[in-house]
């Protein structure tokens, strides 16, 4: 049976709430597709990418492999995720590379 004190550990610090949980999700999200628009529109490379992110302690974390370059899948993902948030030029050059990389 439930009661009030489930959330006890929480409120002690002891981890993050499913809230902050999903919050630290979506800002890692949002910097994996960040870091990779930049690397996949030639406006940054993978090393000053690492370099930038190591000076300044941020993540580096992609939504790409970089070695392998993105699959079709991962840019549509970027697609979706740039359709979402009405970033209508950054879709309008992933769909290029889309088109580019993957037409049928």
């Amino acid at each position: 049976m439930s009661n009030w004190n489930d959330n006890e550990n929480e409120e002690l610090g002891e981890g993050l709430s499913e809230i902050e949980q999903m919050q630290a999700e979506a800002i890692m999200l949002d910097t994996a597709f960040n870091n990779s628009y930049l690397i996949l529109t030639n406006q940054i490379t993978f090393s000053e990418l690492l370099g930038r992110r190591f000076n300044t302690g941020e993540d580096a974390v992609m939504a790409h492999d970089p070695e392998v370059g993105a699959k079709k899948d991962e840019l549509l993902n970027m697609l979706d995720y740039y359709v979402e948030l009405e970033e209508y030029e950054r879709c309008a050059k992933i769909k290029q590379i889309l088109d580019q990389s993957y037409s049928v």
